[in-house]
């Protein structure tokens, strides 16, 4: 009886050994490090310490599509610093990319559509970069790294490299591949300079798009400096010049002006 039990009990432990075990979602400390981070500090003191409760800016776009060069006009909405519209009319219709939360909605003259989490997560408007610059130190899932001193266009610049985690969000911890932003801070003024990042819609062979903004003619608005020439390239190539031409803070915006369905 005794070696029945035994034996009994000894299959029953091999059994619970081989049992396929469900996988456990990767910890993840999110690395900071501290000249990062002083970076960032310095960049967000320089236009204005905090980020406005919200703003609108107005100005013309030059778009190059292909062959097609068209003129139009801007409107850059920000909220807090997790709620960014970005709308542009051109003779060929009206686009618009509204976030919100993490979540984010595409409007061409073809229709809308809500971005896939996998270009979500790079579709805040980099425009007016104090409400992004706010949102990633405040994050204590975004990963802050100093790259190093480099140069750009005959200026010094520090490079840092942040990248969303979502250590604290397990199941979406998948997208942190594809949130990597480069940001670059001119080594005078501390102001933000250029930003990079790829968009791709999915993993594997998906195509992938890099984008560059840089960012010029910073002018005081009201105690906050706002970046009045932002140029934007597409692959490569030259793609947008945005020209701000007014700008205002503060003044009552509300979700209606960040709807993502």
């Amino acid at each position: 009886m005794k070696r029945a039990s035994l034996v009994f009990f000894l299959s029953l432990a091999i059994s619970s050994a081989a049992a396929p075990q469900t996988p456990q979602p990767a910890q993840t400390t999110p690395a900071r490090d501290s000249q990062a981070v002083a970076i960032l500090g310095q960049a967000v003191r320089a236009m204005g310490s905090s980020a406005p409760s919200d703003s609108t800016a107005t100005g013309t776009i030059t778009r190059v599509a292909g062959s097609l060069t068209e003129n139009g006009t801007i409107t850059i909405l920000t909220r807090g610093t997790s709620q960014t519209a970005e709308q542009i009319s051109v003779p060929s219709g009206q686009t618009a990319v509204i976030y919100s939360n993490g979540q984010a909605m595409e409007t061409t003259p073809s229709g809308s559509s809500t971005a896939v989490m996998e270009l979500a997560v790079t579709d805040q408007c980099p425009d007016f970069p104090l409400p992004w610059l706010v949102a990633a130190l405040n994050n204590s899932d975004e990963s802050l790294q100093y790259i190093g001193q480099e140069t750009l266009n005959g200026a010094a610049a520090l490079h840092v490299q942040a990248t969303n985690t979502f250590a604290s969000q397990p199941k979406l911890q998948k997208l942190a591949a594809f949130s990597v932003q480069d940001v670059w801070f001119d080594a005078a003024s501390g102001l933000p300079v250029k930003l990079a990042y790829t968009r791709q819609a999915g993993g594997g062979a998906v195509p992938r798009i890099p984008v560059q903004v840089s960012f010029s003619n910073y002018s005081n608005v009201g105690g906050v400096l706002y970046p009045m020439q932002v140029q934007k390239s597409y692959n490569g190539t030259p793609s947008q010049t945005i020209t701000i031409q007014s700008v205002s803070f503060n003044t009552g915006l509300t979700d209606a002006q960040f709807p993502v369905e």
